[in-house]
C-alpha cells in the first residue's frame, strides 16, 4: 500500500488512556466519509496504534479500500448484526498494515436496515458486539472506527450507540449545513435516549 511506502521513521503516536470509539458519519453522500475513516484508521495503525474499522456502508468501500475481501459469503458487519455472529469471526487484518483490523461489509447488509426493525434491542446491537469483540479478541485495541452509510437509519443510530464521538467530513456549502442541523439532532436524540456517553 502506497501509505506504507511513504512512511516517514519509525514515530508513534501515544496511546489513548483508554479505547477510543469513533463514528465517522453525514447523511449527505460523497463529502469524504469513507476517505476519511480509511486514512485516520491506516494513519494511526501505522504510528503504533491498534485499529479496527467496522465498514457499516453497504457499498463496502472502507472494505475495498483496505485490500479487505467483502464478497457475498464472507463474514461480514450484516452477520455479526442480524445473525449474531461473533465479530471476532469477521475481523480480517488489513492488507500489508499491521495493528490494523477490518470488519467488512457486503451487499447483504443492505437489507439490514429493515431487518433490524423487528429485533430486541436493534439500536444496541454493534456496540454489544464491539464491547464482546474488545473484552475477549480485542483487549489491546486503542481505536474503533466506524464508516456509516449515507442515511441515518439504524445502521447509523447502531454507530452513534456504540461511539463516544462523532466525525463529520462536510463540503463548505450551504446545502450541506442543511443535513448537518439534521445529524445534530439525531446525536442529541441518541445522547437523550439511547447513549448518553456520546
Amino acid at each position: 500500500m502506497a501509505a506504507v511506502r511513504i512512511r516517514s521513521g519509525a514515530e508513534t503516536f501515544p496511546r489513548p488512556a483508554r479505547r477510543r470509539v469513533i463514528t465517522v458519519s453525514n447523511q449527505k453522500g460523497g463529502v469524504g466519509k469513507t476517505t476519511s475513516a480509511v486514512n485516520l484508521a491506516v494513519a494511526l495503525a501505522l504510528h503504533g496504534a491498534e485499529v479496527l474499522v467496522v465498514d457499516l456502508d453497504p457499498q463496502g468501500n472502507a472494505s475495498t479500500a483496505l485490500g479487505v475481501p467483502h464478497h457475498t459469503g464472507t463474514p461480514d458487519v450484516y452477520a455479526v448484526l442480524i445473525e449474531s455472529l461473533p465479530m471476532a469471526e469477521a475481523v480480517q487484518p488489513a492488507a500489508g498494515i499491521e495493528r490494523l483490523r477490518v470488519v467488512p461489509s457486503t451487499l447483504d447488509l443492505a437489507g439490514a436496515e429493515l431487518e433490524l426493525v423487528p429485533m430486541v434491542a436493534r439500536e444496541h446491537r454493534l456496540q454489544r458486539a464491539i464491547a464482546a469483540y474488545c473484552s475477549a479478541e480485542g483487549a489491546d485495541l486503542d481505536y474503533v472506527i466506524i464508516d456509516c452509510p449515507p442515511s441515518l437509519g439504524l445502521l447509523t443510530v447502531n454507530a452513534m450507540v456504540a461511539t463516544s464521538e462523532v466525525l463529520i467530513p462536510i463540503q463548505c456549502e450551504y446545502y450541506a449545513l442543511e443535513g448537518l442541523g439534521q445529524l445534530l439532532k439525531t446525536i442529541e436524540m441518541v445522547k437523550a435516549h439511547l447513549n448518553p456517553g456520546l
